[in-house]
């Protein structure tokens, strides 16, 4: 189609008190005829909106030869009260991306020693604990710097999950003291934790067991649980693996300051919140079920022994007769915490043999947090015929003797010399 020149050939205005309309007529040739005079069509083929303010219609004139614009301007209708009215705007960007962690939950591991396990550990913990909690690690430039050497880790931060942070350099977690002093300040729970409401704080010496039937979520009615220092008080557990509630910690912080070189963290804090009003600690019956260190617990029931009368709520379904016979009569805590970074054990745990067996089959992730070679139990004939470099295994490790034990005919680790249980 040819390129024509488009001009007006008149303009028809029509106005009345409340609108005004302004039409350009514009003779557009379907063969290259002269255009004859204008006439005003009372048909119209087609109509374009364009804007609030401009009409298009599309005119043909009787004779059928030419095509004719009728270009429509429009002024709108002023209100009654003869005042002109900004028009509202609104800017729609999109709705925000939804998080699918809870900020709420928060599950922290505070480390400034460079670990082989950190990336282990908390990748572990991340498969255990429920996927609604998010993570921090916090620690100094060099453990946050091996963490994060980890493709898994950065995996984890990219999505979201894990946030990692750098202890500030007026503070340090060198010493159980130094600990202490970090876990009772108030500008950890009020400001670097906020808005989290459940705090869920574990070590290098802790492990939740991804063969429990309990969740972390069954646990957040209390201010505080942790393995208990006596099976039968009232409040107060171990802090290496402990749920706390951060705004009754926030409460206790706003007025009392720990005495430097006192009390332990967790002895000063849950004495604290055990005497609040309305405090509410889990006790020594149903912290053992949230974790072990120091005292074992109620064992395990299989096959519907005592069915109906004492269920768990907390545990998910029920164990198989045939099938779980071997958990049955042991205690399952749905963690452990050992203390000393793995280095102490206590006999109402591991004092046996077969309390080592079970914790082996129902847990074996804890083995990562002890300071066991798994090198030298490799299972099968090789021993020192397989070799990690050149030289075999001669030289690389001192012979302590004794490196496995046998029970019910089965060969498992000894505990590595200078871990005893006490």
């Amino acid at each position: 189609m040819g390129i024509h020149q488009i001009r007006c050939l008149g303009w028809l205005v029509e106005d009345n008190a409340t609108d005004a309309r302004c039409r350009c007529y514009i003779n557009i040739p379907v063969r290259s005829t002269s255009s004859s005079k204008l006439e005003v069509p009372k048909t119209s083929l087609g109509r374009l909106i364009c804007a609030p303010s401009l009409q298009i219609d599309l005119l043909q004139e009787s004779n059928n030869k030419n095509r004719i614009l009728c270009l429509t301007l429009l002024r709108p209708s002023l209100p009654s009260s003869g005042l002109p009215r900004l028009p509202s705007v609104s800017l729609d960007y999109g709705s925000p991306d939804v998080s699918p962690y809870n900020a709420s939950k928060v599950a922290l591991l505070i480390e400034n020693r460079v670990n082989p396990i950190l990336a282990p550990l908390m990748l572990h913990f991340m498969s255990v604990v429920p996927p609604d909690w998010r993570f921090r690690f916090m620690g100094s430039l060099e453990s946050v710097e091996f963490l994060n050497s980890s493709r898994a880790i950065r995996s984890q931060v990219a999505s979201g999950k894990l946030d990692l942070t750098y202890i500030p350099a007026n503070m340090t977690t060198g010493s159980q003291e130094e600990i202490s002093r970090f876990l009772t300040t108030l500008w950890l729970y009020e400001t670097v934790l906020q808005p989290a409401e459940w705090l869920l704080v574990f070590q290098t010496d802790s492990m939740l067991c991804a063969n429990s039937r309990q969740t972390l979520n069954s646990w957040l009615d209390y201010d505080w649980v942790g393995a208990p220092w006596n099976p039968n008080g009232r409040f107060g557990g171990n802090g290496g693996l402990s749920l706390r509630r951060v705004s009754a910690i926030v409460d206790v912080l706003r007025y009392q300051t720990r005495i430097p070189n006192t009390e332990p963290e967790d002895v000063w804090l849950t004495d604290r919140l055990g005497h609040r009003p309305g405090a509410k600690l889990a006790n020594g019956t149903a912290s053992l079920t949230f974790s072990g260190e120091m005292y074992g617990g109620e064992g395990e029931k299989v096959g519907g022994k005592g069915k109906g009368k004492s269920k768990d709520p907390t545990k998910a379904g029920d164990l198989i007769k045939g099938i779980d016979d071997w958990r049955d009569g042991f205690y399952e805590p749905m963690g452990y915490h050992t203390g000393g970074s793995g280095e102490t054990l206590h006999s109402g745990i591991w004092g046996t043999p077969e309390m080592r067996k079970h914790i082996w089959g129902y847990c074996p992730e804890v083995k990562m947090m002890l300071k066991m070679d798994a090198a030298k139990y490799v299972p099968g004939d090789c021993h020192n015929s397989w070799k990690r470099s050149e030289a075999g295994w001669d030289g690389m490790y001192p012979d302590h003797g004794g490196e496995t034990e046998i029970i019910d005919g089965e060969e498992y680790p000894m505990l590595p010399a200078g871990l005893m249980p006490w």
